[in-house]
């Protein structure tokens, strides 16, 4: 795991290979191994320095051991404590051997492992694929081996403030540009790099001079007030729940930055104290492990299967849909044949697009050399149907063909499909906001065609989740049940304004009215009718959605929905006559508590989420989870609506769900849900 051997200039390597594992991480056993590395070395004063170099070819060191993290969140404080003093204690070692010390840095360095290269002496760093970050506040955590100490006092506060608040990774080049590593070189020459920087050191002593004003404060009191206005103003934009660890880091570090070097570091491990095992960080640890999950198991795939590759797609439909999947297709390198029987349509997406691999059309012979063509055209079967119809005749017998639709089943679709085993459906949520896509597989679908699609989108960086074909599949499904809801409450006497506000509350970036807006009210409705045409009967059919269509209130893009709006991309305005129109449905007086709108609407997306597991439209309960948080930007810190479940308690939403069936009969808690009460069972 750590080796050690001199180098023909009296330099020690020592390589770091966690056995098993494409990644170093700062395990226990790691620990443990540098400790007596590090004792050892600080014996051999003969020696003229030492090189931390990693043997894993794209990670230097991931940092800290997650699932450790994950396994300890109910520790106390005072362990807490001792955890990151331990860490420092051990670290410590490397600005205090008897030479100067270097991390020679490639790949990712991030977290404790960038804090283990902060303590060496000296840092170099490969040209290419090097990250160097401190993203703890991503996972709702601050560092705690003395990152928040070392970096501001290397670089300057504002560097250290603006990393550790942001979580941002920069490159070797800007690493090198702002003073965090002391030298760029080539990967094959790293090691000569750090070499070099050590014989310069050694010959200068500046290392000692250094090792020396890393122990004082950071000297920069005249701007701590602006740093302080600077950055709350930076973290406000977020809820206050999310940001409990950027802000308490950003305190930390102007509190700490007239203090000496090792009072500093003892407030560090304080602080983490105060947020480990927070709800935060429980729900964003959550949240990367989600990640984890389906880089392995995205879902009703086999992965076992090679993805045939997939080099010019095809598109028809030039939208916004169909833009937006085009210019996704277009950053990944990929050419796009972009068909569309509106001259005008094309002209505008060629405006839009500006790119040499664009090629667009509006007679369905130019699909011939696509190897994928995605539909992506309006929600009508029979629109659906045409067009189809149209693709086969003129694709290969091998080229997959993909429906973008958000809610009609696949089943519906495919007997008019000659081949339905190279049928599938791709789903892009939002390609410019959401990193997720729905990928669906009907009866029909080949095992070859799935791993295909997954491989495709993958291919444009997204998330892909494969589901099994249902109406609205994951995404919309819980969507629909989330917006009928809120139309539910606001009909018992809740103002638009409320219901949006407690949702936003609840960290959601906009509310359900807010979103019915930006998505339309008419496709809010198709996409509702088509659901319950299809058999989904959790929803309640509103009156509301089609009188505001018949008025032509369809929102932003009419400038007039819910809110009301100078330009379709400008600030929402309150609505009197929207307020107006759901007055004329509402159904006397039975407002809840304002704090009880998030938890009840919530519930009713549980209560939905275990109809689709118990129909086994996912693989497992976390993709869910993973639908909704980059599907629908439910607030990742609180890790998906079945982690939030589990947190929440499963009696909690029964109670909320038995209350509302009195009124609607369809919110009566799931068989599932009963069940895990009367078990105490939890979906994690």
């Amino acid at each position: 795991m750590v080796s050690v051997r001199q180098l023909e200039s009296g330099i020690a390597l020592i390589t770091l290979d966690m056995p098993g594992s494409s990644a170093n991480v700062l395990t226990s056993e790691m620990f443990l191994e540098l400790d007596n590395t590090f004792a050892e070395l600080a014996q051999q004063t003969e020696w003229a320095g030492a090189i931390l170099l990693s043997a894993k070819p794209r990670i230097f060191m991931a940092g800290a051991d997650l699932k450790a993290i994950n396994r300890t969140l109910d520790w106390p404080a005072e362990r807490i404590i001792s955890f990151c003093e331990n860490g420092i204690k051990i670290m410590r070692r490397l600005s205090t051997m008897p030479f100067p010390t270097c991390a020679a840095i490639h790949g990712a360095c991030l977290g404790g492992g960038l804090e283990l290269a902060l303590w060496c002496d000296l840092r170099v760093a490969a040209n290419q694929d090097t990250k160097l970050g401190l993203p703890e506040v991503k996972l709702g955590l601050v560092p705690g081996w003395a990152g928040t100490v070392r970096l501001p006092r290397l670089c300057s506060l504002e560097i250290g403030l603006d990393l550790t608040t942001s979580a941002r990774l920069v490159d070797a080049q800007h690493a090198c540009e702002i003073g965090l590593v002391d030298a760029v070189a080539e990967t094959s020459a790293l090691v000569q790099a750090a070499e070099a920087q050590i014989q310069i050191a050694s010959q200068s002593q500046s290392y000692l001079n250094q090792r020396q004003q890393m122990l004082g404060p950071v000297n920069e009191r005249g701007d701590l007030d602006r740093y302080r206005s600077k950055y709350l103003q930076r973290i406000a934009t977020q809820s206050e729940i999310y940001e409990l660890a950027p802000r308490l880091v950003m305190e930390h570090m102007l509190d700490t930055a007239e203090l000496p070097h090792d009072q500093a570091c003892q407030a560090e491990s304080i602080a983490m104290s105060k947020v480990y095992g927070s709800p935060a960080s429980r729900g964003l640890l959550n949240n990367y492990f989600l990640g984890e999950h389906n880089r392995k198991h995205p879902g009703f795939v086999d992965m076992s299967i090679k993805a045939c590759p997939i080099t010019t797609v095809g598109i028809v439909g030039a939208g916004i849909m169909g833009c937006s999947i085009a210019q996704a297709c277009i950053h990944s390198g990929l050419k796009v044949v972009l068909l569309d029987i509106r001259d005008e349509a094309l002209e505008q997406a060629s405006q839009y697009l500006q790119s040499d691999l664009l090629t667009t059309a509006s007679h369905y012979e130019h699909l011939e050399k696509c190897s994928l063509v995605i539909e992506a055209v309006v929600e009508s079967l029979p629109v659906k149907q045409q067009v189809f119809s149209e693709i086969q005749t003129f694709v290969h017998n091998d080229t997959i063909m993909a429906t973008n639709t958000s809610a009609i089943p696949l089943k519906s679709m495919v007997d008019f499909i000659d081949n339905p085993s190279r049928f599938c459906g791709i789903h892009f949520c939002h390609p410019q906001i959401m990193s997720l896509i729905e990928i669906i597989r009907s009866e029909s679908t080949s095992e070859q065609t799935m791993a295909t699609a997954v491989g495709f989108i993958r291919s444009l960086r997204k998330m892909p989740v494969a589901v099994k074909d249902s109406p609205g599949f994951v995404v919309n499904r819980l969507l629909t049940v989330m917006l009928d809801q809120a139309l539910r409450l606001a009909e018992q006497g809740h103002t638009i304004d409320e219901i949006d506000q407690a949702l936003q509350d609840f960290g959601f970036l906009g509310g359900p009215f807010e979103i019915m807006d930006v998505i339309g009210t008419d496709t809010c409705m198709l996409a509702g009718r088509a659901m319950w045409n299809s058999g989904i009967r959790s929803l309640t059919p509103s009156p509301v959605l089609p009188k505001m269509v018949k008025k032509g209130w369809l929102g932003r893009k009419s400038l007039n929905g819910f809110y009301r709006y100078d330009k379709i991309d400008g600030p929402r305005r309150p609505n009197p006559i929207a307020d107006q129109l759901l007055a004329e449905y509402r159904i006397g007086n039975q407002r809840i508590p304002i704090s009880e709108i998030a938890p009840s609407i919530m519930s009713v997306v549980v209560l939905e989420a275990t109809n689709i597991l118990t129909h086994e439209i996912v693989a497992d309960p976390r993709d869910i989870d993973l639908c909704i948080i980059n599907g629908l930007s439910f607030p990742n810190h609180l890790g998906g609506i079945l982690f939030w479940a589990d947190q929440f308690g499963i009696d909690q939403i029964n109670s909320y769900l038995d209350q509302m069936a009195a009124q609607i009969p369809k919110r009566v808690p799931s068989q599932l849900l009963r069940q895990m009460a009367t078990d105490g069972t939890r979906f994690y």
